[in-house]
């Protein structure tokens, strides 16, 4: 056996078991601030115009993001929960009330309900996009469901015609959650635009992210808007504050009892900055997400989806499926990320888990009684990787690397295959 021949056996043996790993330098983190928006900050602490009251950069990143994403109104907030919430309670959910949210999603897209007194109800998703859809949300309406919240998981856009269909047909609202697809498109229109409120997070590691938190509602209502645009300031008139005479200071402008839930001047001008940005990184996500689906279009024992031609992803993060049947003994989710991980390649199940196991659904007694079939099956066969702006062509080339030898290892694979 020649030198060459064991370098190769080597290289083949997974990291895991004492081979070589795909490699070894960590990937580029996310989010990593550059200098103009540290300077920006730094300019605003400066200033002393910290507060959406003093400064002017908060009611800005209102206006451009409102043009960006192609409505008349915005409301920046201090993050993507407050907008959830928000959104709701602009449109008048009330306790007694049903809002029918996604199985797989991030706690806040339920929680949001449970605030208001209404009952989050939860709906199965689609294998493909893991978005609900308007047949998976029509199974479960009642004489009670009143809104949706439609979440465009990890930036593919959920097919919103059908769900406006059916929402029209059934005098509901519809709510945008679009805190992983800024800027993803559905049928020429950016997501956030499409139904009654977009509502945005700009979160730590999201697509936008401003500081650590901050968040966004989106709206061509003037009515939505006021309602949502007082109560994050503890009730203010906007009409008040802006188109009337009122002594100095605050006093006698509140209309309504409302909360704080104003974004900060620091945030906003990190925000600002981002938006300028976005087009090319949306550019280099689609890159990244175009070279996984390349190198791994062959790999055996996955399952890859791909958007319709009608939808634009952003591509907030890239899942792929395992096909379980396909996988060899003693091989399961767990030794596939423990294998991916000694082999230098950071990947997840996902953030966004079966939201009805979470024991505050099991304590409030408001999850579905069985295990929704789709979701149960994604949970257990879904792998979830990193494209972000700074990652290079190469990364995606060691994870697809990385993934064919592990996958090689764990599957069952026919002659022709091998």
């Amino acid at each position: 056996m020649g030198s060459g021949e064991k370098t190769l056996n080597q290289a083949q043996r997974l990291a895991l078991e004492g081979g070589t790993p795909v490699r070894r330098q960590a990937f580029a983190p996310w989010p990593v601030f550059a200098e103009d928006e540290i300077e920006a900050v730094a300019a605003v602490l400066r200033s002393g115009k910290v507060n959406y009251w003093t400064g002017e950069q908060s009611q800005e990143f209102e206006r451009e993001f409102a043009q960006f994403v192609g409505v008349k109104y915005a409301v920046a907030l201090a993050n993507g929960t407050a907008a959830l919430e928000l959104a709701l309670y602009a449109l008048g959910i009330v306790p007694g009330d049903e809002v029918v949210v996604p199985s797989k999603t991030f706690i806040a897209s339920a929680s949001c309900v449970v605030r208001l007194g209404a009952t989050p109800v939860v709906a199965d998703i689609d294998p493909d996009s893991q978005n609900i859809t308007a047949a998976t949300i029509e199974k479960v309406l009642t004489a009670r469901t009143k809104a949706v919240i439609a979440v465009h998981l990890a930036g593919w856009p959920c097919e919103m015609d059908e769900i406006l269909a059916l929402a029209k047909v059934r005098g509901l609202r519809v709510i945008e959650d679009c805190a992983q697809s800024v800027g993803a498109r559905y049928q020429g229109r950016t997501t956030g635009s499409i139904g009654d409120i977009g509502a945005f997070s700009f979160c730590q590691d999201k697509i936008i992210t401003t500081g650590g938190e901050g968040g966004m509602l989106v709206t061509d209502s003037r009515e939505f808007w006021e309602k949502a645009w007082s109560y994050k300031d503890h009730g203010k008139s906007h009409a008040a504050v802006f188109e009337r005479e009122h002594p100095p200071g605050f006093r006698w402008l509140h209309e309504n009892f409302g909360s704080n839930w104003r974004i900060t001047e620091m945030q906003s001008a990190i925000g600002r900055l981002q938006l300028k940005k976005l087009p090319q990184w949306l550019a280099l996500r689609r890159r990244n997400a175009a070279l996984l689906g390349l190198g791994l279009s062959t790999v055996p024992g996955l399952r890859l989806a791909l958007p319709p031609a009608h939808s634009e992803h952003a591509y907030y993060k890239y899942y792929v499926f395992l096909r379980p049947e396909m996988l060899r003994a003693g091989w399961n989710m767990q030794r596939l990320l423990d294998a991916l991980g000694a082999e230098g390649i950071p990947c997840g199940v996902g953030a966004c888990s079966e939201i009805y196991l979470e024991k505050a659904f099991v304590n409030a007694g408001i999850g579905p009684n069985e295990p929704l079939p789709v979701a149960s099956r994604l949970a257990d066969s879904s792998l979830m990787f990193m494209l972000h702006p700074g990652l290079t062509e190469q990364d995606m080339r060691d994870t697809c690397t990385a993934l064919a030898k592990v996958m090689r290892a764990a599957t069952i694979q026919s002659p022709l295959s091998k």
